[in-house]
């Protein structure tokens, strides 16, 4: 196939068209969120971006599917399917330039809508993930599958009803995996779908195995849209399965053994980067390592606040809200939803933002969240309450924590620091009411 015969395909062919069509919808579907301020959906992390678009592939992909059928169809449309099932010239033959002009379009398109993400990713972290790019490869590779499975369709079911009825079957059967996510634990099946059925933070990634396994199902998806593509007889389609299934053989075992949602933790993102100037250690996540430099300040002023206590951290570690505790005695925890790539430490300023870091004496909350007794004891250390970044609503929890602020306050300063050394205590591992930790100082 010479380079003059695919040009030609790709100006006579719909693959352009389609490709372009991606390209513009997957597009739209990223920036659309622009005008409701929910960008936090793709652009904080590359890989989110990449998972972003893979969600978008529950109605890109039945458009790659019913656009494949739409081109089989040329010879019958143009009325020269007869005229070239006469020539010596093997149906392979034909179909190839064909076949490689929709892969080309439709792979281009992906990586249009990847790039129309990219300019915003790259200006939100520094981190990137060496697995994004085989997220991002499967999505692409499922749409060729997509488009040669419609195309090898078309041509055995000539139909003008084929091309609209696999853009809706397709999507339905996409859109059955996400439904069901919202209400059950996903299985592997699920996996097999080109479409990602679930979010993705900013820690977390796909598993490698479910990549492994997806490329070999959607290879072989693909495989057996060629086969029916390229059949010499109707006869030989029977054989089209076969790669389908030799995939599908292949790609359970590796779906077996992972995560039922699919999904992992990125270690990589929750890898820690640390001050190193000999001044109190400040960590961020690698994710957040832009936000490093605007921490520090804040950071060491709540710890020198939390040197009143005994036992006091001498260093602030940003944590994602899946690090296992108990907290250590000589750290300070900032969870890690205080920072927003793009936006900074959403705190309002520098001082709400040493108090954040002041909430339960330097601690991560726990569940169930005592709102009130971290907030007085952050107040405390702080020296005034409402603490900066404190204001809240009337109602019966501010008056009920002002009462609690004021039965503090009242006590001798070092009966105040012992309940607060004991709000800390109980934040470390978790253990005890916060709330009768303060008002008695034990747990």
């Amino acid at each position: 196939m010479t380079a003059r015969v695919l040009g030609i395909e790709l100006r006579r062919s719909t693959a352009a068209v389609l490709g372009a069509l991606v390209a513009a919808l997957g597009a739209a579907g990223l920036w659309v969120l622009a005008l409701s301020r929910q960008t936090g959906l793709w652009d904080p992390q590359w890989t989110m971006l990449a998972a972003y678009q893979r969600i978008m592939l529950v109605l890109l992909w039945p458009l790659a599917l019913g656009g494949g059928a739409w081109q089989a169809r040329r010879e019958r449309r143009c009325g020269t399917e007869e005229l070239l099932g006469t020539t010596p010239t093997p149906p392979w033959r034909r179909a190839l330039p064909s076949a490689v002009a929709m892969a080309g379009c439709l792979v281009l398109g992906y990586l249009a809508i990847l790039a129309a993400g990219a300019v915003r990713v790259a200006g939100k972290t520094d981190y990137l993930p060496g697995d994004w790019l085989h997220i991002a490869a499967v999505g692409a590779l499922t749409l060729v599958a997509a488009g040669w499975l419609g195309m090898g369709v078309g041509r055995l079911l000539p139909s003008a009803c084929t091309p609209p009825v696999l853009v809706v079957a397709g999507f339905l059967v996409l859109l059955v995996p996400v439904q069901l996510s919202k209400s059950a634990e996903p299985g592997p099946a699920s996996l097999l779908v080109p479409n990602l059925t679930t979010d993705l933070d900013e820690f977390t990634t796909v598993a490698g195995s479910v990549s492994q396994a997806q490329t070999l199902w959607f290879l072989g998806l693909a495989g057996s849209g060629l086969v029916l593509l390229m059949a010499a007889r109707r006869r030989t389609a029977v054989t089209a399965p076969l790669p389908a299934l030799l995939g599908l053989v292949l790609a359970l075992p590796l779906l077996g053994a992972a995560p039922a949602s699919g999904l992992q933790r990125d270690a990589g993102a929750a890898a820690e980067v640390c001050t190193h100037d000999g001044g109190p250690t400040v960590c961020v996540t690698k994710v957040h390592e832009q936000g490093l430099a605007e921490l520090v300040g804040p950071a060491r002023r709540a710890l020198k606040l939390l040197a009143k206590l005994p036992a006091a951290p001498t260093s602030v570690h940003e944590v994602t809200g899946d690090r296992p505790g108990p907290q250590p005695t000589g750290e300070a925890w900032l969870h890690s939803d205080t920072y927003l790539p793009g936006r900074g430490w959403v705190t309002g300023s520098q001082d709400a933002l040493v108090v954040r870091i002041l909430a339960g004496a330097g601690t991560r909350p726990c569940e169930p969240i005592a709102h009130g007794p971290r907030a007085i004891a952050a107040a405390w250390l702080y020296g005034r309450y409402p603490a900066p970044g404190q204001d809240v609503m009337p109602g019966e929890e501010a008056d009920a924590r002002t009462a609690a602020w004021r039965k503090l306050r009242a006590l001798p300063a070092e009966e105040q620091a012992r309940r607060i050394a004991a709000v800390r205590e109980a934040e470390l591992d978790c253990r005890g009411d916060l709330a009768e930790v303060l008002t008695k100082g034990t747990r």
